[in-house]
């Protein structure tokens, strides 16, 4: 067994655990990047030809050792506090190692077994979609204790992260108008606010596992040579009616349904996204569009986010009904194409 196999899991906890104890701030910058590239080497791992049974028990005694080194040292906090890391007994609780199982190990692993026996890519995101939105969102309809709390908990952060923070940056500083703004209202709206984004939390939590699923998938061939194979990921067209059904409920005087139709929303936004953003890419290949228009595309993507995005969002639900023919799935369900010029998303 080559030695250099057992990186990759070390990769992945040290990635995972480092964004766990880092600060609030750091976490909300690239919280979900790290969650994305403990994925890709975790996903690297298993896909790995020196994977073997020894390699397996050692990444286990590896992961468990990740685990106990920092839940023991809180004291340590001291020595890399300039950092940005703050290591300190309330982000080291030992649920951090079910939470490593839950984001990445599971959904990994069964988007290991999807790419071993080649099912559409579609699968395990859809599956990392619904499965922590329907799980979530029982929590927060059945037990109004968890809901209550979380309610209680976020209003406690408004307060603390942003209403605070707004109150002295006036008292030292001149604010904008658009600040000022936020101020008062937040004053005035802060439990309402705090309900609105609880009852957000599926579609939100639902949205960092999809963005796992898809990104370790796509970027997985980092680990290969220069030539790889993208899959196609295209959903099932009659999941439309699903989002048709949920933009419908937005209409209902029901205030728990207007939330199940906002979850619907947001979250089969991100995944017709992801089938626009394959429109777009098989458009470019079909029309030879250079690397140069598709980088500008990306810049467009960042610049102009909500209205690119929206574009492209309609896009994916569109092309359930306009299908040319060279838009149409091969048999394999995957786009068979060597990416020497690292063209396609």
């Amino acid at each position: 067994m080559n030695k250099s196999i057992q990186l990759y899991p070390v990769l992945s906890f040290l990635t995972f655990y480092m964004i766990q104890i880092s600060s609030k701030t750091y976490f909300a910058v690239f919280g979900i990047f790290l969650y994305i590239a403990a994925g890709v080497a975790f996903l690297a791992y298993l896909e790995s030809s020196e994977r073997n049974r020894k390699s397996d028990i050692i990444s286990f005694i590896i992961y468990i050792l990740f685990t106990a080194l920092f839940f023991i040292l809180p004291s340590a906090g001291s020595m890399i506090e300039k950092t940005g890391l703050l290591l300190n007994s309330a982000n080291l609780k030992i649920w951090w190692m079910p939470l490593y199982i839950a984001a990445i190990f599971i959904p990994v692993f069964f988007l290991y077994k999807n790419r071993k026996s080649n099912k559409p890519l579609y699968i395990p995101v859809v599956i990392s979609a619904a499965v922590p939105a329907l799980l979530t969102g029982a929590l927060l309809i059945f037990f109004a204790d968890i809901r209550n709390g979380a309610v209680a908990a976020v209003a406690n952060i408004i307060q603390t992260s942003i209403i605070d923070t707004l109150i002295k940056m006036k008292e030292t500083m001149q604010i904008s108008d658009y600040y000022a703004d936020m101020l008062s209202y937040l004053i005035l709206n802060k439990e309402t606010v705090a309900k609105q984004t609880v009852y957000m939390i599926p579609a939100a939590i639902s949205s960092v596992f999809v963005l796992i699923t898809y990104m370790c998938d796509r970027m997985k061939p980092v680990f290969k040579d220069n030539a790889f194979i993208i899959r196609e990921f295209r959903l099932p067209d009659n999941l439309v009616w699903i989002l048709i059904l949920g933009g419908f409920l937005i209409l209902a005087q029901n205030e728990g349904l207007k939330y199940v139709s906002y979850n619907v929303i947001a979250l089969f936004a991100l995944l017709y996204f992801f089938q626009g953003l394959q429109v777009v890419n098989k458009a470019f290949d079909k029309f030879q569009v250079s690397i140069f228009i598709r980088s500008l595309l990306f810049l467009f993507i960042f610049l102009y986010f909500t209205v690119v995005a929206s574009i492209i969002v309609l896009i994916g639900i569109f092309s359930i009904w306009f299908k040319p023919k060279w838009l149409e799935k091969d048999s394999s369900n995957t786009d068979k194409k060597e990416n020497d010029n690292g063209r396609n998303f």
